[in-house]
């Protein structure tokens, strides 16, 4: 599915993907005597910086050269959950994130952590007031073969992120229960104006995608939080 189809899912205008400003400094880094590191974004473009301390040996309080100390450096976790989400959106998009995303249970972990990471707190550069702010608004576009697969997911997503289930109306003609939808769906939900509806969708796309802020995210699988499926099907 191209940008601009998914875009107009969650009928948003947002900026160019991955839209967040060219450096960031990470707080904590900025120390004397430091060097700025560069990482190139995955998109080839945009770039991290941060600070961290030069490989001199640090003084102890005698003046004594306190032992050797190696000079890495380890960027705000922050910044690394987004990086690592933006990274697997760009290749989700390409068809080849399963690979290095979703084909062991550590990655897809992995990627589950990098989420609520992000979620959770604010960032500037994303445009993400983070999931204690009262004015926050999440939106989920979720795409499936069956109305009960995106059903699940919409409700696994609502538990894992704390936000309020809201029964999904039909916008198709003729269909009362959005439950009783047949065929390819697409259910979107605004946490904010608490929207939510199903609707008809012929495309082969399936997943669920989330705008946090400026960043569209995704697809995730529709399973992603309940792999095994174990949790009883949602009653709306």
């Amino acid at each position: 599915m191209s940008t601009m189809m998914l875009q107009s899912h969650l009928s948003l205008s947002c900026g160019p993907r991955g839209g967040v400003p060219g450096l960031v400094t990470v707080p904590g880094f900025t120390v004397p005597n430091a060097r700025t590191w560069h990482q190139r974004r995955p998109d080839g473009r945009r770039h991290v910086q941060w600070r961290c301390p030069t490989a001199t040996p640090p003084q102890s309080p005698a003046g004594a050269v306190a032992p050797d100390l190696p000079g890495t450096c380890t960027p705000d976790p922050n910044i690394a959950a987004w990086e690592l989400l933006r990274d697997f959106t760009l290749k989700e998009f390409r068809g080849i994130a399963q690979a290095p995303y979703l084909s062991s249970a550590a990655s897809r972990q992995r990627l589950r952590e990098a989420l609520k990471l992000a979620y959770s707190d604010p960032s500037v550069p994303a445009g993400w007031l983070g999931a204690g702010h009262p004015d926050v608004e999440v939106l989920l576009g979720v795409v499936a073969s069956d109305v009960k697969f995106a059903a699940r997911a919409y409700r696994d997503w609502c538990e894992e992120l704390q936000l309020e289930l809201v029964k999904p109306d039909s916008r198709v003609d003729g269909v009362v229960d959005a439950m009783q939808v047949r065929g390819g769906v697409y259910l979107k939900y605004n946490s904010k104006t608490k929207l939510c509806y199903v609707s008809r969708y012929d495309g082969k796309d399936r997943g669920v995608l989330i705008q946090l802020g400026q960043l569209q995210l995704g697809h995730f699988p529709l399973g992603f939080f309940d792999e095994a499926m174990s949790k009883p099907p949602p009653s709306f």
